[in-house]
C-alpha cells in the first residue's frame, strides 16, 4: 500500500478530497494532508509519501516551489497539481517540472481517482521492475554476492563502519519497509563426513539450498558467519507466517536432501538492522546451552510453548481425520475444530493456507489408499483457490474440498514425479530448485520434497545434481569445451561449485576424468 500527501492552505479543500477519495480501492494506506509548504515539506521528510497532489497557490512558498524542493527529498515522487487558475505558465512550469498530472478546480472525483490509480500503477510496475532487476544481479554477480555476505558478517560481528553498512543494505533491499528483523543460525555440525571435499561440497549446497528457497522469495539474506555456521536474516512482514514456520519448512526440505535435520536456532526480535547482532548473539547462546541432541530447531522459552500447544493439537486434529476417513462427520468435526484453533492462535493467512493444504494433502493421500477413485484435478483447484485466499476463506474453501473429496478418485502420485523429472531434463542448464520445480506443479515446496523423496528414495537436489554430473560426463568424453563452459551447460555458475560436485560424485576432478577417458581412447 501506498502512501499519499495532500496540500493545500484551505483546509475544506484538503479535508474533502481526504475523505471523498476511496483510497483502499486505488492500493492507498495512508494520506497525509498539509495546509502549507512547510508542513508538506516535514511530512515529506518524515514519511516519504510516493505521491504529491498539491495546490500551486499558497502562501509562503507556492506549489511550484514546493515540488522542485520535494523533487529533492523524494526525486522518484510522482506529483498532481491542482489549481483554481486557467493559467498557460503555471502548465508550462509544470510540464518543466515533470508533473505527472494538472487539474483545474474543481476537480471531479472520478478524474482524482483515476490519476491516483494511474500513479499507483506505474509505481507498482515500477517496484516490480526493481525487484527483477534486483534479483537477475543477484544470481548473476558473484562478486556481489560476496560482498554482500561480507556486509553482513561485518554488521553481526560489529566491525567496520555500520553506517556505510546500513545505508548499503538498505539501497539493496529497501529495508524500510519491513517491521523488524530476526537471525535463525544453522549450527557447523550438519551431519557432514569427515573429508574435506565432501564437507565442502554440502556446506555450498545447504547454502544454495537455503538462497533459492530463502533469498530468491525476498524472505531474508542467507550467508556464513565467521566460524562457518549458515546464518539466515529473515525480513519480518505484517501477517505473514513466523520464522519458526519457515525454518520448519527449510528443516524438512535439508533433511530430505541431506538425510539428517540440521540444529537450527532462532535468535530474538529486532526492530531496526543496527540491532541485527542481539538477535545473531541470541541464536549463539541458546546453542551453546542448548543441551545436544535435545531439539532440531531451538527459540526463545515463550514463543516455544505457544507454538508447541497449536503444534500437538494440529497434529492429533491431523491423526483424526486421517484415520477416520470412512466417517465424512466426524472428518470435519475435527476440521472445524483445527479452523476455531488457527483463530484463536492467530496464526497468519500463509500459515494457514500452507496447513489447510498439508491436511488436505493428507487426507486426499489417506482417501486414495482406501477407496482407489480420485479425481486428478481436485488438489491442483484447491492449491490455485488457496493462494490469494484469506484465513477464513482458506478453511472454507478446505472443509468444501473434502466434502467432495470423500467420494472423489485417485490421483496418481507417479504422475506428479514424472512431471517433475520431466521439468528438470527441460530445465537442466537454468537453475533448478525445490521452490521452482513445485511452483511449476502448483504444490508447496516441502510437500514436493516429501513426496519427491518417498517415491524416488533420494532427495530432488541430488537427483539433479546427478543428473547435472551425468550430463557433464558426456560433455567431457565427447566434447573439447572448457570446463567453465561445460559447468554452464549443465546448471553452474560457479566453476569452484561444479568440480566439488563432481568429484562428490565421481572421485575425480573433472580435469583428471577427461584426462583418463582420452587416455584410454588413444590405448
Amino acid at each position: 500500500m501506498y502512501k499519499v500527501l495532500i496540500v493545500d492552505d484551505e483546509k475544506m479543500i484538503r479535508m474533502g478530497i481526504k475523505k471523498v477519495i476511496p483510497w483502499p480501492e486505488l492500493g492507498v494506506g495512508k494520506v497525509y494532508t498539509a495546509g502549507s509548504a512547510r508542513e508538506a515539506l516535514e511530512l515529506l521528510g518524515e514519511h516519504r509519501p510516493e505521491i504529491l497532489i498539491t495546490d500551486i497557490r499558497m502562501s509562503e512558498m507556492s506549489g511550484l516551489e514546493l515540488i522542485e524542493a520535494a523533487k529533492e527529498i523524494s526525486p522518484k515522487l510522482r506529483v498532481l497539481v491542482l489549481t483554481g487558475y486557467d493559467s498557460f505558465e503555471y502548465a508550462r512550469q509544470s510540464l518543466r517540472l515533470k508533473v505527472q498530472d494538472f487539474f483545474l478546480k474543481p476537480v471531479e472525483e472520478s478524474d482524482l481517482s483515476r490519476a491516483i490509480r494511474e500513479q499507483v500503477r506505474f509505481l507498482e510496475e515500477e517496484e516490480a521492475r526493481e525487484k527483477s532487476s534486483m534479483l537477475a544481479r543477484r544470481t548473476r554477480g558473484m562478486a556481489e554476492q560476496m560482498r554482500l555476505e561480507r556486509c553482513m558478517r561485518d554488521l553481526i560481528h560489529r566491525r567496520g563502519e555500520s553506517t556505510r553498512l546500513l545505508l548499503e543494505l538498505r539501497e539493496f533491499y529497501k529495508l524500510d519497509s519491513f517491521f523488524g528483523f530476526q537471525a535463525m543460525l544453522i549450527a557447523p555440525a550438519l551431519c557432514l563426513e569427515n573429508q574435506p571435499t565432501e564437507k565442502n561440497f554440502r556446506e555450498m549446497s545447504m547454502k544454495n539450498i537455503c538462497i533459492s528457497i530463502v533469498d530468491a522469495e525476498e524472505e531474508g539474506i542467507t550467508f556464513p558467519d565467521d566460524d562457518g555456521a549458515i546464518i539466515i536474516v529473515y525480513f519480518l512482514r505484517e501477517k505473514e507466517e513466523s520464522v519458526l514456520e519457515k525454518t520448519r519448512k527449510l528443516s524438512d526440505i535439508l533433511q530430505d536432501e541431506f538425510d539428517c535435520k540440521p540444529k537450527m536456532v532462532i535468535g530474538s526480535v529486532v526492530e531496526r538492522l543496527e540491532g541485527l547482532y542481539v538477535s545473531y548473539h541470541d541464536a549463539r547462546h541458546l546453542l551453546d546451552t542448548e543441551k545436544e541432541g535435545i531439539q532440531d530447531i531451538v527459540q526463545l522459552l515463550g514463543e516455544q510453548n505457544k507454538n508447541h500447544i497449536f503444534q500437538d493439537i494440529y497434529v492429533e486434529l491431523k491423526e483424526i481425520m486421517c484415520s477416520n476417513i470412512g466417517n465424512t462427520e466426524y472428518v470435519l468435526k475435527a476440521f472445524r475444530t483445527f479452523a476455531k484453533a488457527s483463530e484463536s492462535y492467530n496464526l497468519s493467512r500463509q500459515t494457514v493456507r500452507r496447513l489447510c493444504f498439508e491436511l488436505a494433502s493428507c487426507i486426499y493421500f489417506s482417501y486414495a489408499g482406501e477407496a482407489g477413485e480420485t479425481d486428478s484435478g481436485k488438489l491442483d483447484a484447491l492449491s490455485k483457490s488457496l493462494r490469494a485466499a484469506s484465513r477464513e476463506e482458506a478453511c472454507n474453501v478446505t472443509e468444501m474440498f473434502l466434502v467432495q473429496l470423500l467420494g472423489g478418485q485417485d490421483e496418481n502420485v507417479h504422475e506428479i514425479i514424472s512431471k517433475a523429472k520431466y521439468y528438470i531434463s527441460e530445465h537442466l542448464t537454468e537453475e533448478l530448485t525445490v521452490s521452482n520445480i513445485a511452483v511449476s506443479l502448483y504444490i508447496t515446496p516441502n510437500y514436493f520434497s516429501r513426496l519427491f523423496k518417498r517415491v524416488t528414495k533420494e532427495g530432488c537436489n541430488e537427483y539433479i545434481v546427478r543428473k547435472r554430473i551425468e550430463k557433464a560426463k558426456s560433455l567431457l568424453d565427447t566434447t573439447s569445451l572448457k570446463i567453465g563452459e561445460i559447468a554452464l551447460m549443465v546448471g553452474y555458475r560457479d566453476t569452484n561449485y561444479f568440480s566439488l560436485a563432481f568429484k562428490k560424485h565421481t572421485g575425480k576432478s573433472p580435469t583428471k576424468y577427461r584426462e583418463e577417458i582420452q587416455g584410454a581412447c588413444e590405448m
